[in-house]
């Protein structure tokens, strides 16, 4: 009796917690169109709007003049365990970008896994 216990007791302790989700995070240098009619506020909120994205950072700032703003940014997004990073990258993450007016993708450097095993 006290062995099955104990047994069962040490399967349970040294069970793993499942994972759920997984964490990345995407780097890129992007464009965005300095007009009157495009606030950089706003195009960081369209960002974000973006399926599966949870924080949008912009690490530093590259050039700035009258036509444009071009600063490296990184993109956190979290998907469900199993689903494919790459597949999410190449057909949601870079064409929301691209669909979001005043932004324009100038390097894609990629993703990193950051969560998650």
């Amino acid at each position: 009796m006290m062995k099955s216990e104990f047994k069962f007791w040490r399967q349970f302790i040294n069970e793993r917690e499942q994972i759920v989700q997984n964490a990345y995070l995407a780097h890129f240098v992007l464009s965005l169109a300095q007009k009157k009619e495009i606030d950089r506020t706003e195009v960081m909120n369209f960002m974000r709007a973006i399926p599966n994205v949870t924080t949008v950072y912009r690490e530093k700032e590259i050039s700035s003049t009258k036509q444009s703003f071009t600063a490296e940014y990184s993109v956190r997004f979290v998907l469900k365990h199993g689903h494919s990073a790459k597949k999410y990258h190449d057909t949601i993450l870079k064409p929301g970008l691209r669909s979001i007016n005043g932004l324009s993708i100038q390097v894609d450097k990629g993703y990193e896994k950051i969560g998650g095993k």
